[in-house]
């Protein structure tokens, strides 16, 4: 790589409609190599942070292929794979003070023509599972949250403000009082329950830390995937004198707030707290304060006692005062808050830089693209993970469900993986053809990923559709030579990032013997990778990541990752998801200037590609099914029909032009991803009325409710929230009909604390 090309947060890299950028942690250790003795595969980085505090910086190191030497300071070396590809090493800087910064590169192989590893064949099968193990049920994802919706004090705060509750003991019975799952709650209060049967009740019992008994705490609805439950008040002698009622928000200087949670890092951080007396006497135990920066918790103290909350963030710490309980002291129906800014601001990442062993620049630092929309919005948890937030270990424990590896160690290690090769032997693509047709497609996916991708399709039988999709960078503008250079760099066969395979099949004894759709990706060399980084925002793992456009009626939250947390009669966790396939709508695309490359001479292999995913929807009429007829109307040829405006909408009289706001909202921004996720999401056939708006979708789009984790988490990819927010600016005639729709034309911020 020349070092002339700019690699921008607005590459994402994906699932078939879902994106791919990156890969598995080869290594992040054990390397050997420096600025004197590398050979032409080794790239040594250096980052250059700057922290405002003058504090001392600590420094983490990881790449997505290849080995990098974890070193704790600002330069490492890079030993390159072998082999072609766009790769990345991720930086991860921090100030002991709870302060953390994280920076990507990317860089290139294709130059250094090394050859790709050859690995042995495996044969790639199904995995079965025993008659009765899998079953339909309900994914749930319960999140608790302290009883009381404090204001915060702000002043002109539009609602006020959930606190979610870190490190809850959950446990869930059946109507039978059997325990059939125990967890606690993570930074965000969030606990991901494995699939409950339908038409079984169950219930919560929680409690808030491991010196507390278990309460009951309700019930686990098993018709809503989210469910919302409170803290429990803990019965203490026969009734609950628990008077204080404590809770506040502690931010950083800059607005952030203290810790990390990191995955790929393995990295969990975040400040505590704990009550105690003027004598430092614990009064209760060390809790978590949640990734939004707040607190809160629960205490029987005197009426007038004199209290202190001590604040622990890394080596900082503070003991505060309590305010006074007011007239009559302590009463748990006046709680009180406790807010401090932490006086210390996150390190900042001035430059990222890497060198061959010439002393030549290779590669070039990931960037956000400035004045986008999406750089105030909250940073890597919040693209592509509001369905679902996975793990190393569930990522391998889902593919070893599909049969794609043999087995997962504890930490997620995978052994006996499959490659691309193997895949597409098994699925019968070029060269492994067998008589099945190949369809395929080249062209830039503008609204979604930004992704140059090199789509192929084919079906084996019946029941076997399966395709895969190589993807390269797409073009930072729009202009034609723009979309024709990054076209020609991909056709050259560089700059791959990853290839994402999906299939529709069957697995013994899953769903009922009927095929469904599975999720793998490949990296340049055709290895399988676990997780991917759709958006320059940090890696996501399998299948989370894709989940969150394809839907997932039988996943919420998380892949199990621990057998433990099963149901008793179930075996190992079942692979089906209740995914779909994503329509290809050219509406959203950019073609080469190239005739043979163009939209005209591609539709019909666009509309073959259609008509697979139509032929996954199975016989009744579905969101998908009903889109693609409307698409390519009986006796309208095989080119799509790009104006097309459903009748729904097209009759609608909220505004004088509804037509517009669905072609330029509902579908470049929408509604590929909302028709995959069943009739429930379905803004193809719905139109948002104001009393509708008025609830989730204002709450999901707009943001500004007290429901903070859920605000403005839609569209939940950073390019299609970008370019909405382009149009809008561009187009004058949006502006009032996104307020029309969805009750506004940008996210509104959280009550008191914007800086999530």
């Amino acid at each position: 790589m020349n070092g002339r090309h700019m690699l921008r947060s607005r590459r994402l890299y994906a699932c078939l409609g879902v994106g791919v950028v990156t890969a598995v942690l080869s290594s992040c250790g054990g390397g050997t190599g420096s600025e004197q003795d590398s050979g032409v595969n080794k790239t040594t980085l250096r980052v250059e942070a700057s922290d405002a505090d003058g504090d001392a910086l600590q420094y983490q190191w990881r790449v997505t292929a290849g080995r990098i030497e974890n070193r704790n300071s600002n330069e490492t070396v890079w030993t390159m794979p072998d082999g072609p590809g766009l790769h990345f090493a991720y930086v991860m800087v921090s100030d002991g003070k709870g302060g953390f910064a994280e920076q990507q590169y990317a860089v290139a192989t294709d130059a250094l023509r090394t050859e790709a590893p050859q690995r042995p064949a495996r044969d790639y099968q199904p995995r079965g599972f025993a008659p009765g193990d899998d079953f339909l049920g309900n994914a749930s994802r319960l999140r608790f949250r302290w009883r009381d919706e404090p204001g915060f004090a702000a002043a002109g705060a539009s609602a006020p403000r959930m606190i979610y509750l870190p490190d809850v003991i959950a446990q869930v019975v059946d109507s039978a009082d059997n325990v059939v799952f125990n967890g606690v709650s993570d930074p965000a209060g969030e606990i991901s329950l494995p699939k409950l049967r339908n038409g079984t009740s169950y219930r919560v019992r929680c409690a808030t830390g491991p010196d507390q008994p278990l309460v009951e705490c309700g019930p686990v609805p098993t018709t809503d995937g989210t469910a919302r439950v409170g803290e429990p008040r803990l019965p203490l002698a026969g009734a609950d004198a628990r008077n204080l009622r404590l809770y506040g928000h502690f931010g950083f200087t800059d607005g952030g707030v203290c810790g990390t949670d990191s995955d790929f890092f393995a990295v969990q951080s975040a400040a505590t707290v704990q009550l105690q007396a003027p004598d430092g006497t614990p009064l209760g135990p060390t809790l978590r304060v949640n990734r939004f920066g707040d607190y809160a918790l629960d205490a029987a103290v005197a009426v007038d006692a004199s209290l202190r909350l001590a604040l622990q963030c890394g080596s900082y710490r503070q003991v505060l005062e309590v305010p006074a309980g007011g007239a009559g002291g302590y009463v748990a129906s006046r709680p009180v808050e406790l807010s401090r800014t932490i006086p210390n601001s996150r390190p900042r990442i001035v430059k990222m830089v890497a060198n061959g062993p010439d002393g030549n620049v290779r590669g070039r630092m990931i960037v956000t693209e400035a004045n986008a929309q999406s750089n105030g919005l909250p940073g890597a948890d919040q693209f592509l993970v509001y369905k679902g937030k996975d793990t190393p270990l569930s990522a391998c424990m889902y593919y070893r469900s599909i049969g794609a590896v043999q087995e997962c160690d504890a930490q997620g290690g995978m052994t006996g993986a499959i490659t691309l090769t193997d895949w597409e032997r098994r699925h019968k693509f070029k060269p492994f053809d067998a008589g099945n047709v190949e369809v395929s497609a080249k062209y830039i996916n503008k609204m979604d990923l930004n992704l140059v991708r090199f789509m192929r399709a084919t079906s084996t039988a019946p029941d076997n559709i399966a395709f895969v999709v190589c993807n390269h960078p797409g073009p930072d503008g729009q202009t034609q030579a723009e979309v024709d250079q990054v076209m020609a760099t991909a056709l050259a066969a560089e700059r791959e990032v990853a290839c994402v395979a999906m299939e529709w099949s069957t697995s013994p004894n899953v769903n009922n013997g009927q095929p469904f759709t599975k999720f793998l990706t490949f990296g340049p060399d055709g290895t399988l990778l676990p997780s991917v980084n759709l958006d320059g925002r940090g890696e996501k793992f399998m299948p989370g990541t894709c989940v969150a456009c394809h839907g997932g009626t039988q996943y919420n939250g998380r892949f199990p990752d621990r057998r433990d947390a099963l149901l008793p009669d179930k075996g190992d966790p079942s692979p089906y998801l209740g995914s779909r396939f994503l329509a290809f709508d050219t509406g959203n695309y950019l073609f080469s200037s190239d005739p043979a490359l163009g939209e005209a001479t591609q539709s019909d292999a666009i509309h073959a590609l259609n008509q697979h995913v139509y032929a996954t929807e199975g016989a009744a009429s579905t969101p998908t099914k009903r889109l693609i007829e409307g698409w390519y109307p009986a006796g309208g040829g095989t080119m799509l029909k790009k104006d097309y405006v459903p009748p729904v909408w097209a009759n609608d009289t909220t505004t004088n032009n509804p037509g517009l706001f669905y072609r330029e909202v509902v579908g470049s921004a929408c509604r590929t991803c909302h028709v995959a996720m069943g009739p429930s999401f379905d803004w193809d056939s719905t139109v948002l009325t104001p009393d509708f708006r008025e609830g989730s979708v204002k709450r999901h789009v707009c943001g500004g409710t007290s429901d903070i984790a859920r605000n403005a988490s839609m569209p939940n990819a950073l390019i299609s929230r970008d370019r909405i927010a382009d149009r809008v600016r561009a187009e004058p005639a949006l502006g009032p009909l996104m307020q029309a729709y969805l009750g506004c034309t940008a996210p509104l911020p959280d009550p008191a604390y914007p800086k999530r």
